[in-house]
Order: C-alpha cells, then structure tokens, then sequence
C-alpha cells in the first residue's frame, strides 16, 4: 500500500521530496486532481500524494463551540480553522437550518481567544457541513 504524503500546488507543481531516500524531483498536475500516485524515480517507492491547492493554511482543529445566530444558540463540532474561516458540522437532530448567506457567530469555552467576536458569513452547506468566512 503507498505511503499517503501532502503536497502544496504550486502554479500547477509539486516539489516532490522521498521521504525513504530524500530525492527531489518537481511533478506537474493537472488542474482538477486532488489525489496523484508518484513513484521516486531513485529508489522506486510509490507514495500516494494529497494536493492541496489552497493559498491559505487550513488547521485541522476538533472541539465543540458555541454556534448563536439571531434564532439559533447551539453547539457544533469544529473540524478546521484558518485565517479567513471556520469549517464546523451541525448536529442534524437538532433540527437547525442554515443557509447562505446566513451571519453567525462563535464563542468556545476551552479556548476563549480562538474567535476575536468576530463575524461570520455562512458561504457552503453541504448537508450537515459548513464553510463559514470572516465578516470584515
């Protein structure tokens, strides 16, 4: 089975590095692929590679916040956070709707510097997932 790597996209590349014997090789992709299969071309390992074509660093972070809005006040689970948004499921029994567009805000009791009272647009629902941005 490959080895499964992350690699960042850059102008439609990768900088391939061998984790097994450290050899360095530039790979373009097309455009559209997130997943690629790369053979290191010195000791023949595959490795299946993640690409991640997002400018911005997206941290993975679990927890349960705080979710108010002008109807709704009710936990989420976070799955990532980044500089410009959120990325949360909402519980489905609760029965709450969001749509776009919607203008929410977060409050954690765990970390209380992790949302700056800031903001939030709701921009993707994707069934039970959601994509929020940062208001400016």
């Amino acid at each position: 089975m490959p080895k499964t790597k992350t690699f960042q996209v850059i102008e439609g590349r990768i900088y391939f590095k061998c984790s097994s014997c450290q050899a360095k090789r530039i790979v373009a992709v097309p455009l559209g692929i997130r997943r690629r299969s790369v053979r290191c071309q010195k000791c023949g390992e595959v490795f299946s590679c993640a690409l991640n074509r997002r400018q911005m660093a997206r941290n993975q972070q679990s927890g349960r916040v705080l979710l108010s809005s002008n109807d709704i006040n009710t936990e989420v689970d976070l799955f990532d956070i980044s500089m410009k948004g959120v990325g949360f499921e909402l519980d489905a029994r609760r029965g709450f709707k969001i749509t776009e567009g919607r203008e929410v805000q977060f409050k954690c009791s765990w970390n209380p510097r992790l949302f700056s009272q800031g903001r939030y647009i709701v921009r993707s629902v994707k069934g039970n997932r959601i994509g929020v941005e940062l208001r400016n």
